[in-house]
């Protein structure tokens, strides 16, 4: 192989890694929206419902952490169908998880402790601790 070739070869791999690269970044990216858009469709579906009575509500924890444990606990109302709900709520966990070890995301390793209720404040969810 001629020092030409050689050049040329490394060239194009060169050429072709950075375009994974941004083909990969691009991806997660992408990958990401589908997960906000996921989370902003939960939240909408708990929110659906002013808060006026906290006996009517219930909370679950939703997302995945790359250590592990949820990323945050959301407020729902009893009213709408729950099991609906609970399973969109272990899609987003499911495709979270998937997400986090693809990309070989970090996370802080904090433990985030679960409400201990909700109550009703100006119509909306508020988490009791």
């Amino acid at each position: 192989m001629t020092m030409k070739n050689t050049i040329l070869l490394l060239a194009g791999f060169l050429l072709i890694s950075s375009s994974c690269t941004v083909d990969d970044a691009a991806l997660k990216m992408q990958e990401q929206q589908q997960l906000d858009v996921l989370y902003q469709a939960l939240i909408n579906i708990a929110g659906s419902v002013p808060c006026t009575n906290s006996q009517n509500w219930a909370f679950t924890a939703v997302g995945a952490k790359a250590c592990g444990g949820p990323i945050s606990y959301l407020a729902y109302p009893l009213s709408i169908d729950t099991t609906s709900f609970l399973n969109k709520v272990a899609h987003f966990t499911a495709e979270q998880e998937k997400f986090n070890i693809k990309w070989q995301i970090s996370s802080d390793c904090m433990i985030l402790q679960p409400p201990t209720g909700v109550e009703c404040v100006d119509n909306k969810p508020t988490f009791i601790y």
